[in-house]
């Protein structure tokens, strides 16, 4: 038998007050593990963007920072500086949870060459 949404209503209506509070809680812990899936979909996709950012921000500003440790939150300069311990520490008391750092130093420049 398939119940469509308004007889599932009147069945719900009649419940008692403690069955309805566990249909309650039944519906909020849908929500929670929906919530939960959405956001495993969502993170690596988030990551990669940010990331991305975090790369253009160092194309853009690594001459400024030479020789120092940076800490970004995507495009955002969090911390820098030349101990790369005190950086990562300034980025967890900012309530940075995964500190993206990264050493800015020259390249080299690679030459190839041929006979």
């Amino acid at each position: 038998m398939q119940v469509n949404l308004e007889q599932a209503i009147e069945i719900i209506k009649t419940l008692p007050p403690e069955d309805f509070r566990r249909l309650d809680e039944w519906i909020e812990e849908q929500k929670r593990q929906d919530k939960r899936a959405q956001e495993k979909e969502e993170k690596p996709d988030w990551r990669l963007k940010r990331y991305k950012k975090a790369r253009k921000w160092l194309d853009e500003h690594s001459r400024e920072y030479m020789n120092e440790w940076v800490c970004l939150e995507g495009d955002r300069l969090i911390a820098h500086g030349t101990d790369a311990l005190e950086v990562h520490r300034q980025a967890i008391a900012q309530d940075i949870k995964s500190p993206f750092l990264h050493h800015i130093v020259e390249e080299p420049k690679f030459y190839v060459g041929g006979w």
